[in-house]
């Protein structure tokens, strides 16, 4: 099912919004639904390192050498 969300523009916004259309080489919708999609992925990306680099501080995560991996892999 496909709804419909309407963006009001003044004819400045208008030519702007299609000039950086011709940039993603599609439509002023389709720059703007994917301008959206990579808004909240970079978003979700970053709260994703927050996460991690708050846990890391608490002391929640264990590094070890690659090499160790390595070898516990390897014995299997």
């Amino acid at each position: 099912m496909n709804s419909t969300v309407t963006i009001r523009l003044n004819d400045e916004e208008r030519e702007i919004f299609e000039k950086y259309a011709k940039v993603y080489k599609g439509g002023v919708s389709t720059m703007i639904k994917q301008l959206a999609l990579e808004k909240l992925q970079d978003e979700y990306d970053l709260a994703i390192v927050s996460e991690y680099e708050k846990k890391r501080a608490e002391g929640k995560i264990k590094l070890r050498p690659y090499e160790d991996f390595l070898k516990e892999i390897e014995s299997e």
